[in-house]
């Protein structure tokens, strides 16, 4: 798209044209009284053109960011477009309620850290509205991601300024809750020991105790994403071989439909289980059920009805409500044109209600390397990654040690470094 500059000065009708070659074609872009004149305009047109400033052809901003956001919603891994698939629906979010809104349509060869600038301090209403800070800081790191983009795609060159602009420290709310990102809270392992007792123990009382009994068991063991534990198949559990075959996802987003595409490369994989164990035993419970109570759906945790799995929203009422009975959570339930809904008061969990056992099983893959000798390639394989970095950043920052734990280690250390004192005496 970019390419050497060629001009002209023609001398037509008693004026200097400038002549430029575009797509192939001499176009006059500009016309002047004398032919200095001329020759500055062409000497500031190359150095705007090599600085980015002026392009061959405008593209809307607005229409770029949506073909970016729409790309990222169809997900998968396009080695064409430069994207792999990562929660699509944000970026159309974040278009619709922010940047529509709040940013104007100008050509994106016009964008850089001035209207950056102008656009935060609407969004923060010039610092008057802290509680969008961490809104404005997501809004515009993926606006840098779609800045680079375009550098891709060569819609355009040269985004220096925008891609350095951040939030000026002054729009920084003072209240850490207002200014941090909120970190998932990792459930403990007696937490989570009580819990799948109880729901292991409550398995047969009802379609939504055993539901639960699915969907915490499936959780503790394997630590999958959510849309990859309701896009299991009956199918992809086997039970002579001991794995669970992740080889797609379920979109409940727009189709509700099965999508062999997943979150990254690394999503699509086989977790193994102990041939004799507890996950084996409960694996083969959650199968004979789950063809027991609907043998038409093809699906492991299958909806109350028709074909499709389990859906998030019932998903996330089984899980609310099986922690309010153990404590974990305060909840206020009311009925909505016959249909149950809920309001959180209190939870630990909240914002992490699935994810808690995702980090709890990753925590304890890592914490755990060194003395099982896992390799990392098999701790980013178990958790679907693409690379071990990844687990070890998002993952490797919790503590599950309790007070006896940490004190016993303090007393292995202590004695270990003395050894050594004690030798030289």
């Amino acid at each position: 798209m970019y390419q050497k500059q060629t001009y002209w000065i023609r001398h037509r009708r008693g004026k200097f044209c400038v002549v430029k070659l575009v797509e192939g074609k001499q176009k006059q872009i500009a016309d002047f009284p004398n032919k200095t004149l001329a020759l500055e305009y062409v000497d500031k047109h190359k150095i705007a053109h090599h600085e980015g400033i002026v392009v061959d052809k405008e593209y809307s901003f607005h229409e770029l960011f949506l073909k970016f956001a729409n790309l990222k919603k169809d997900g998968g891994r396009n080695y064409a477009s430069v994207l792999t698939k990562a929660a699509g629906d944000i970026y159309l979010r974040h278009f619709n309620l922010h940047i529509q809104p709040n940013f104007p349509d100008v050509p994106v060869h016009k964008i850089g850290g001035k209207l950056m600038g102008e656009f935060v301090d609407k969004l923060l209403d010039s610092g008057r509205k802290p509680e969008m800070y961490k809104t404005a800081k997501l809004v515009t790191a993926n606006m840098r991601r779609f800045f680079r983009w375009c550098l891709q795609q060569q819609y355009h060159n040269n985004f220096q300024s925008a891609l350095e602009y951040r939030i000026p420290k002054e729009y920084e709310p003072a209240d850490p809750d207002l200014k941090d990102t909120v970190k998932a809270t990792v459930i403990t392992p007696a937490e989570a020991s009580k819990l799948l007792q109880f729901v292991w123990d409550h398995r047969n009382d009802s379609v939504y105790a055993a539901y639960a009994c699915m969907i915490f068991t499936i959780n503790f063991y394997f630590g999958f994403r959510p849309s990859e534990m309701l896009g299991l198949k009956k199918s992809a559990v086997d039970l002579e071989k001991c794995y669970v075959d992740v080889q797609g996802m379920f979109d409940f987003s727009d189709q509700y439909i099965f999508r062999h595409t997943t979150k990254n490369a690394g999503s699509k994989r086989k977790v193994y289980f102990a041939p004799n164990g507890e996950a084996h035993n409960k694996l083969r419970w959650i199968v004979n059920y789950s063809w027991k109570y609907n043998p038409t759906n093809d699906y492991l945790i299958p909806a109350t009805r028709g074909k499709n799995p389990l859906s998030p929203f019932m998903l996330r009422k089984i899980v609310w409500a099986t922690y309010e009975i153990l404590g974990m959570a305060k909840i206020k339930w009311s009925n909505d044109n016959g249909s149950k809904t809920f309001t959180i008061l209190e939870g630990k969990f909240k914002g992490c209600i699935n994810k808690t056992w995702r980090h709890l099983k990753a925590v304890q893959l890592i914490q755990s390397k060194n003395i099982l000798q896992l390799s990392e390639d098999h701790i980013k394989r178990v958790m679907g990654h693409d690379d071990f970095d990844t687990t070890e950043k998002i993952y490797g920052n919790h503590d599950l040690f309790n007070e006896e734990e940490h004190q016993g280690m303090a007393a292995k250390i202590e004695q270990y470094r003395e050894t050594p004192i004690k030798l030289l005496k």
